[in-house]
């Protein structure tokens, strides 16, 4: 008999795992998709210890790999970590610094830590709200105007909006944007001003927009 019990359980776990597995219950999903990077720059920039009247500097947008793993707390509750390939910027010299042409180029590695809420827990289109934490991490340096250019690695805070569609229990598409409040400072030195050394306080303010196909694991 009570081999007998042991076998029925273990059976019924089976068929309950089975049918949850079926039915795409999962709580683990990945998403995997273009992710576009575009920066609010504003930049207050110091030569030999002294502000630059007008100087400023942009940064270009770039479109990299994405990858999202989420985790479903609850109905309504995921925690999203996205990281991706690290793309490279360009800073720009802008405004009386224009003339300087290209600054550097920056390698740089974001990754954001957030939580969102859906504000549809069912239906075709499920949209959501979040925040969260962004670190990013600078992984190169390439000098041009400035040498020795030393860009920091920072944290930032995140705000998030997005919309999911899905396919099936198991498959879905996601558009979602992520606007990240990210200041840094970038260090070098100008020989085209005898060496003179440079300091700039970066207001980033990256938008990350992905496009992703997500599956349930």
């Amino acid at each position: 008999m009570k081999k007998t019990l042991i076998s029925l359980a273990a059976g019924t776990l089976c068929l309950t795992v089975g049918q949850a597995n079926a039915a795409g219950t999962s709580p683990w999903t990945v998403r995997l998709g273009p992710a576009h990077v575009a920066f609010s720059t504003k930049a207050d920039v110091q030569v030999g210890g002294s502000l630059v009247p007008g100087g400023d500097a942009s940064a270009s947008s770039n479109t990299t790999l994405g990858i999202e793993v989420a985790y479903d707390i609850s109905d309504r509750l995921t925690a999203r970590f996205l990281a991706g390939i690290p793309p490279e910027t360009t800073l720009s010299g802008k405004g009386a610094l224009a003339s300087a042409g290209q600054l550097g180029k920056v390698t740089y590695a974001p990754a954001v830590l957030s939580l969102t809420w859906k504000l549809v827990e069912d239906g075709p289109v499920r949209p959501y709200v979040g925040a969260g934490i962004n670190y990013t991490f600078v992984t190169r340096n390439r000098d041009a105007f400035i040498t020795d250019l030393d860009t920091r690695s920072a944290w930032g805070s995140v705000l998030q909006l997005g919309v999911e569609l899905p396919i099936d229990p198991t498959w879905s598409v996601s558009l979602d944007a992520r606007k990240i409040f990210l200041k840094t400072k970038a260090t070098g030195t100008l020989p085209a001003f005898g060496g003179a050394s440079t300091r700039a306080d970066v207001r980033l303010n990256p938008l990350v927009v992905l496009l992703s196909v997500g599956r349930r694991f």
